[in-house]
């Protein structure tokens, strides 16, 4: 785990901007939650405010003939609902089956929109702290 942490701090030496979670909606939440957790072990709970949801297959809203926003609102999405609020509201649903750019250039400027609002990288050295406090808790 420790080793990892280093690869992590060495990869991202100048500071995360910006992370990608990328949940598919043809099967939901197997890991993900998980993963947010184990970002959140290794970086701190801060990092969450570096993360965007992307949802892949959203094609199939359409046969269910339902946006992104209502599916997340189903009492069975839950488990979602609660992923997209953790990393405060932001996400975005790709349509894999659309050919066009318009959709990139949006995720693009919700990604570009998100990193202006951090306005700073979250550096290594806060992930450096908080492992040397969460030692010094425990």
């Amino acid at each position: 785990m420790e080793m990892m942490k280093e690869q992590l701090a060495s990869l991202c030496s100048a500071g995360l901007s910006a992370v990608l979670l990328t949940v598919p909606l043809e099967k939901p939440l197997q890991n993900e939650e998980e993963m947010l957790d184990y970002m959140k072990f290794l970086f701190g709970p801060e990092v969450q405010k570096y993360i965007m949801i992307l949802f892949t297959h959203g094609d199939e809203l359409h046969v269910l003939d339902q946006t992104i926003h209502e599916y997340l609102k189903h009492k069975d999405h839950g488990d979602l609902q609660r992923l997209v609020t953790e990393c405060g509201g932001k996400f975005h649903c790709f349509n894999n089956k659309r050919k066009s750019d318009d959709q990139i250039q949006e995720l693009q400027q919700k990604f570009e929109g998100m990193m202006m609002e951090n306005s700073r990288k979250f550096m290594m050295e806060q992930m450096k702290r908080n492992d040397s406090k969460n030692t010094l808790d425990n």
